[in-house]
């Protein structure tokens, strides 16, 4: 069944024309009592679905299909907003280096933990020690986090640091 090539596409191709070509040469053999003009009629027939049969043929593709690209996921980045309140650019330093009782500047980041809230972030002026203790996770609440967010973005700030003075003042640093 396959030719000498080994290639079984071509072959396969001309499956349909020997079909034909067969099946028409054996009426006109094999059939007694078949005019010179019947013969004819066939032989036409036989050039006509040939000619038909040539136009249908598919390429044959000698190479397999290039493999697809993969598809890159999206990602759902929100649009970075530009820094309009004309902030300078934060210059960060490790906390671990710096004295306990020194007076840093700690970016409080507060992320959108309700539907109606929006992420902020706050400057808060406290000892070193505080952030190395960790000594605000254990005091934050619903309750101030509450009264932050919703408050307006300067009385939101002083309340958070009159929080952190509160929380400075309450803990034994020592």
């Amino acid at each position: 069944m396959i030719g000498d090539s080994g290639n079984w596409i071509p072959d396969s191709c001309r499956f349909p024309q020997h079909v034909l070509s067969d099946m028409l040469e054996g009426l006109c053999h094999d059939i007694p009592n078949l005019t010179h003009t019947e013969c004819q009629a066939l032989a036409a027939l036989h050039v006509r679905w040939m000619a038909k049969l040539v136009n249908r043929q598919p390429d044959s593709n000698r190479l397999p299909p290039a493999p697809k690209k993969p598809r890159s996921r999206a990602r759902n980045i929100a649009p970075q907003q530009p820094n309009l309140s004309g902030e300078e650019k934060r210059v960060e330093h490790n906390i671990y280096e710096a004295d306990d009782y020194e007076v840093v500047n700690n970016r409080i980041h507060i992320p959108r933990l309700r539907a109606a809230w929006r992420p902020r972030h706050f400057d808060i002026m406290m000892p070193a020690i505080v952030i190395k203790r960790g000594l605000l996770n254990k005091h934050f609440h619903w309750r101030i986090l509450n009264k932050i967010m919703e408050a307006a973005d300067a009385e939101a700030q002083a309340e958070l640091q009159k929080f952190v003075d509160e929380v400075v003042t309450s803990d034994k640093l020592d």
